[in-house]
């Protein structure tokens, strides 16, 4: 159930709870909405919960009292169709307590029930992740990302040549920083799963190059050095290969 799958779902597969994920909670909106009208789901059967508004809540969340009342209205028969949908909107804002009574239902949910749980960047409980089946959305900022990650591979995995193309793509960005911010993001969250040096070593060169940006406005120049200094790092290698 946690494993990533493609964003195609079956109404009447076995999988009642879903997460769609990423970083624009609009766009995954309105995949819950298509999902729910190509599923037959009427509107007057789709229940949406959302976090309150700061000047109720200070912390934004979305209180128990909201998912005690969501989980009494999905007991209740369909008023047309098959199926009752729920939508939690920005549910990484769940407070432990909603969290914890949502839980419940995820567990057991009603055979006429489905529930979607929109999320930005996952922080939710695993409980509740293990019960969901995990849903990608393909927006914007993460297509950007994979191509920023995968243009950085390819920089390395080629020759010289090939890295400085990689470098004059990327230093042409129109925010450098932000970036390589990503990839300082994506290579640490790498790390944590392999364990490796490698990509500790990556990281800091990143950073360094993240410092020297505040010192010069020539973008090429401090990618192509930090390709330079990168190039080649091989799966066996602990260092970099010359002196950095």
């Amino acid at each position: 159930m946690g494993k990533l799958e493609p964003a195609k779902i079956h109404i009447d597969g076995d999988v009642s709870s879903f997460i769609f994920y990423g970083s624009d909670n609009d766009s995954s909106y309105q995949v819950a909405i298509n999902y729910a009208k190509d599923s037959g789901i009427s509107s007057f059967d789709i229940i949406e919960v959302e976090p309150e508004e700061a000047e109720v809540n200070s912390k934004g969340e979305i209180k128990i009292k909201a998912i005690r009342e969501l989980i009494r209205q999905l007991s209740l028969t369909p008023g047309h169709g098959k199926f009752k949908l729920a939508i939690i909107k920005d549910a990484d804002k769940l407070s432990l307590e909603a969290a914890n009574t949502l839980l419940k239902t995820l567990e057991e949910p009603p055979k006429s029930v489905k529930i979607i749980l929109l999320s930005a960047n996952l922080k939710l409980l695993p409980t509740i992740r293990s019960r969901c089946q995990m849903v990608r959305m393909e927006d914007k900022e993460s297509l950007e990302q994979e191509s920023l990650m995968n243009n950085f591979k390819s920089a390395l995995d080629g020759n010289i040549k090939n890295s400085f193309k990689t470098a004059e793509k990327i230093s042409a960005g129109s925010n450098l920083e932000k970036d390589l911010d990503s990839l300082i993001s994506m290579l640490r969250k790498q790390m944590l799963q392999t364990g490796s040096a490698i990509e500790s070593k990556k990281i800091r060169l990143l950073i360094d190059a993240k410092k020297t940006l505040k010192m010069t406005t020539n973008k090429r120049l401090i990618v192509e050095n930090l390709f330079l200094k990168l190039h080649p790092v091989k799966s066996d290698e602990v260092g970099l290969q010359g002196k950095i």
